[in-house]
């Protein structure tokens, strides 16, 4: 009898133990790494005081967490018509972060909703406002032939501006490629196509260029090879020569002498 009742009592024991084990952890809340949390109590008071990471005692009030580190986020298949009325999809991706200092004013404009719902449904709307104000300015060729990065830019900065009101920090917009119609492919190849060959003839242009000033350099310096050598001879006829030379023609050749009007030739030689 007595060992029944001491196995009953070890047995409470036990229970209490565990339920009190229990309910210590429902008075406190892990706050994850990279995370802040805002703690509410049911009937709807919060508490300003952000929770950062780390295990908090917060009784029997509820905690809800935001992501103030970078969240990269994937949005698909957003729809978009451009300038020139082509209807088309892309692909987003950006990164963000809360403020940590605005999430309970977060809370208070979002209520008991996770990040996650706010990405699909909040930030995802204001994405697709601002991708199609932002596409409507350009027309689809436009946007693939050259002025992607700066839709990119401008998809960045208004989608940024929209959100920072509400303490979303947005840092960075990927935009993907728009799905085209065939003959929209057509005129994109064309342009390709006729950028290669433009590339091409500044490259032809680029190198007749260079042959023909090495040409014109070869010229130029045989020009001045020969006017080079013309100067030295020049230099080096001297009256000394010219009569050295003369002495060896005559010696050779003999000379003429003419006197008066009548021309006495006497030739003398070796």
């Amino acid at each position: 009898m007595k060992n029944s009742k001491g196995f009953k009592g070890i047995i409470i024991f036990l229970v209490v133990v565990v339920v009190g084990v229990v309910a210590a952890l429902k008075f406190f809340e892990r706050i994850d790494n990279g995370y802040v949390g805002v703690r509410y109590s049911m009937n709807g008071g919060i508490k300003d005081q952000a929770l950062t990471q780390g295990v908090k005692f917060v009784g029997i009030d509820k905690v809800i967490q935001y992501p103030i580190r970078l969240q990269t986020i994937q949005a698909e298949n957003v729809s978009v018509s451009t300038s020139d009325g082509k209807k088309t999809s892309i692909n987003i991706k950006y990164d963000y972060k809360v403020d940590s200092t605005k999430a309970a004013k977060m809370y208070k404009e979002f209520g008991n909703i996770t990040s996650t719902d706010i990405e699909n449904g909040w930030l995802k709307s204001k994405l697709q406002k601002v991708s199609r104000e932002v596409y409507a300015k350009y027309s689809l060729l436009d946007i693939l032939s050259g002025e992607s990065s700066k839709v990119e830019a401008e998809v960045l900065t208004n989608f940024a501006k929209s959100v920072e009101g509400k303490g979303f920090e947005v840092e960075d917009v990927t935009l993907g490629v728009p799905d085209v119609d065939p003959e929209t492919q057509k005129s994109i190849d064309a342009i390709i196509r006729a950028g290669q060959e433009n590339e091409k003839a500044k490259l032809d242009a680029e190198t007749a260029k260079t042959q023909a000033d090495s040409e014109a350099y070869k010229m130029t310096k045989a020009a001045e090879a020969e006017a080079a050598a013309n100067q030295k001879i020049a230099e080096s006829v001297t009256d000394e020569l010219i009569r050295y030379e003369e002495a060896q023609a005559r010696k050779k050749h003999g000379w003429v002498t003419v006197n008066g009007t009548d021309t006495v030739v006497t030739q003398q030689g070796e």
